[in-house]
């Protein structure tokens, strides 16, 4: 008896967990990705020594379906040094992510009166995760709560102080964004994660996932972009446009849809009832991260050092990276990726390399003047899709969405922009578009023979 067949649409670190599982259970796969490389926004680049993660960068501890992921294909994980850093004033405060609430308490990065007031947020993000709506790679519990901006929020519980210096690092560090561009969803399930205590990397660089899932999934198909895909009783058909761009079919018993929102809600003309919704409210962001490469490391343990608007409108953040993993740069050396704020990502974007480099220099050299004469590296990248914004209102079209998913369709989707975004959400919803095509679709082998054999 032949195996089932399925096909994937799309590449990215969803598309190929649900392409290794249903290998796992006996199907037949093929994965079509419109781009020349495979990884989605899982990217690392491998120059002169420094290894840079210009997309993901790193598991949170509320991430174990990705983690468990890695372990499984074998890849070591890495803890990253546990500081986090707040720039203020001129100076970076440091903060212990294995010991937040004392080191939160200690710090002086906020006044009293803001911390007495922060414990009514506390309370609120506690009482809502104990609630179940928390759920970091399912938010659809969360739906209630998406009724106003994480700014909005903040400021009404906490203050002005604790949104410049609490609330907008958060959502700059998670979505690259603003906290009045972002719902209150994101800052609350952003607190519980930080609460977790804990960040780790892969070794080698975050792609080496992909790299793992790349050397298990038989058959991958780059420079083959998906253009239609349509569901029937007994089978799926899906076109796609091969390398030298004839347009083919790939006839199959199922399909998992793991491309960007905006390209599935194009392709799937037969779920447009279903995925318009979602896709009118969501919109994606752009992004620009710049790696900088340095003779000697910046003078700090933090691995993460946060930029609030009032210190930088265009930078919100600067990734240590020879802090997160000692394999990021060559011994000795220093590598800082620095990334832009998504309303500055969108004006610089068009500008050239080198005014980018020079922009993320000037903010560089301003926490850490003893770099200044040591750059030997730079690497420009810019993402003209890169992150959901989930604003007001969205995390309640996602919740409609993925309530409406039935188990039993021929056609699953996975990605991250079903849940807060990030690599354990990907995992998570490609696990379970496999999982749902197999329990529906595809009984193994040993079963079917099993059946014969009892008539």
């Amino acid at each position: 008896m032949k195996p089932r067949r399925a096909v994937v649409a799309g590449a990215g670190i969803a598309g190929l967990t649900a392409a290794y599982r249903l290998q796992q259970a006996g199907w037949a796969v093929e994965v079509f990705e419109s781009e020349p490389r495979a990884g989605g926004r899982v990217e690392t680049i491998r120059q002169h020594g420094y290894c840079i993660d210009t997309g993901a960068t790193a598991f949170a501890a509320r991430y174990p379906i990705a983690t468990q992921l890695a372990k499984e294909l074998g890849l070591s994980i890495v803890d990253t040094a546990p500081y986090l850093g707040v720039y203020r004033d001129g100076r970076i405060r440091l903060l212990r992510l294995d010991r937040l609430i004392r080191s939160g308490l200690r710090t002086d990065v906020l006044a009293l009166s803001t911390k007495l007031r922060l414990a009514r947020v506390v309370f609120d993000v506690a009482r809502a995760s104990l609630r179940g709506m928390l759920s970091y790679d399912d938010l659809r519990a969360a739906a209630p709560l998406d009724t106003e901006t994480a700014r909005d929020y903040i400021r009404r519980l906490a203050g002005d102080e604790a949104d410049a210096y609490l609330g907008e690092p958060i959502t700059r560090a998670l979505l690259l964004a603003n906290s009045d561009k972002v719902s209150r969803v994101e800052l609350m399930s952003g607190l519980v994660n930080a609460v977790a205590g804990r960040l780790s990397t892969l070794a080698g660089g975050q792609a080496a996932i992909i790299d793992a899932l790349l050397s298990r999934v038989h058959s991958v198909h780059l420079n083959s972009p998906v253009l239609v895909l349509t569901e029937s009783a007994d089978g799926v058909r899906l076109g796609y446009r091969d390398p030298d761009g004839i347009t083919k079919i790939a006839e199959a018993d199922a399909c998992v849809v793991a491309t960007p929102l905006p390209v599935a809600a194009t392709i799937c003309t037969q779920a447009k009832t279903q995925l318009d919704p979602l896709n009118n409210a969501l919109r994606f962001t752009q992004a620009i991260n710049v790696a900088i490469g340095t003779t000697r490391p910046a003078d700090t343990p933090a691995f993460l050092v946060q930029l609030p608007t009032t210190e930088d409108p265009e930078i919100c953040m600067i990734i240590v990276e020879n802090n997160k993993a000692p394999d990021r740069a060559p011994a000795g050396h220093g590598l800082l990726s620095v990334c832009w704020e998504m309303s500055a990502a969108a004006a610089w974007t068009q500008r050239c390399d080198d005014e980018l480099v020079e922009r993320a220099l000037q903010t560089v050299l301003r926490l850490f003047p003893e770099l200044r004469g040591t750059i030997d590296f730079t690497y420009v990248r810019r993402w003209p899709v890169a992150l959901p914004q989930t604003r007001i209102g969205v995390y309640q079209r996602i919740a409609e969405f993925t309530s409406n998913i039935d188990p039993a369709s021929r056609i699953q989707f996975a990605g991250d922009y079903l849940s807060q975004t990030g690599q354990n959400t990907a995992v998570a919803w490609g696990n379970r578009a496999a999982a749902n095509l197999d329990r529906h679709h595809g009984r193994s082998i040993q079963t079917k023979r099993e059946e014969f054999a009892h008539g």
